[in-house]
């Protein structure tokens, strides 16, 4: 028997990575109208990357279904395993929801639900720290106590090119989409109490990689550190060379996958930062 990690696909943890780990991953779902794919199942990142830019119609996104969480949960405890389940976060998404609706039709089964409040990386980052834990045999409980310590020492910073997919996404007001398209602003955001915030703004683009320097420097040192991006290598490469500097543990590096791309658009880059 082991303690094992479940988590969902806006955790854009890095395939080789999860396999690692041994952390299972559920997947979202992307809609493009009425055709349906499963995050990094039935859709690949550049395949959804790809139909995004060429036009027609935007896509939408959809929690996993509670049988989705049935099955691999009953997967797991069926097993003897026990089951750490690391979230993004319920402001964001249904996923929690259907976490819990599952857990509640196996009752017998010793599952654990964690609200990250996080997305993307920042979440993988967690879910990261977590599998780490268990995989060292530490008990459920600490564990458990692992994914929230990591929860709440993670902050996680990214640069949309637009603001116009967390606009039509509904992540954030149209009043900041419109002001973030004057004047080539390019607002630096963060995610705050589980929901997107702007941080600060800059004119340019590379004024907000240095901005993000600055942000990171000023912060450190930190246990780890993760870039993620989606069509900025050269920028990632900078940030990547900078935040080495920062931490002990090698720099994770992440690609942007298509359900938090349907809210980022193409040309964003973040980077995660967790103190210890």
């Amino acid at each position: 028997m082991a303690v094992k990690i479940v988590t969902d696909s806006t955790s854009d943890l890095p395939e080789d990575l999860a396999r690692e780990l041994g952390v299972t991953v559920v997947p979202l779902s992307v809609f493009f109208g009425e055709e349906a794919y499963k995050d990094g199942v039935e859709i690949t990142r550049e395949q959804f990357f790809e139909r995004l830019t060429s036009g027609g119609i935007h896509p939408h996104t959809s929690q996993p279904s509670v049988e989705d969480f049935v099955a691999v949960y009953k997967d797991l405890t069926s097993q003897g395993h026990e089951v750490v389940s690391v979230h993004v976060s319920d402001k964001m998404s249904g996923t929690m929801n259907s976490a819990r609706l599952a857990r509640a039709e196996l009752q017998d089964a010793k599952i654990e639900l964690v609200d990250t409040g996080l997305a993307a990386l920042g979440l993988g980052m967690v879910v990261k720290f977590t599998a780490e834990a268990a995989n060292a045999g530490q008990s459920f409980d600490k564990v458990v106590a692992a994914a929230h310590e990591a929860s709440a020492n993670t902050n996680c910073f990214f640069v949309p090119a637009t603001l116009e997919f967390l606009q039509k996404g509904g992540r954030i007001g149209k009043a900041g989409a419109v002001i973030g398209g004057l004047l080539s602003i390019k607002p630096i955001l963060t995610v705050h109490n589980g929901e997107v915030h702007p941080y600060t703004k800059v004119r340019t683009e590379s004024k907000a990689i240095a901005k993000m320097l600055e942000i990171a420097t000023d912060g450190g040192p930190y246990a780890e550190v993760a870039i993620i991006h989606e069509g900025q290598s050269e920028a990632a490469a900078v940030l990547m060379d900078h935040l080495a500097s920062l931490s002990d543990k090698p720099v994770v590096q992440g690609k942007i996958g298509a359900v938090v791309g349907v809210h980022t658009g193409p040309g964003a880059i973040g980077m995660v930062l967790r103190k210890g």
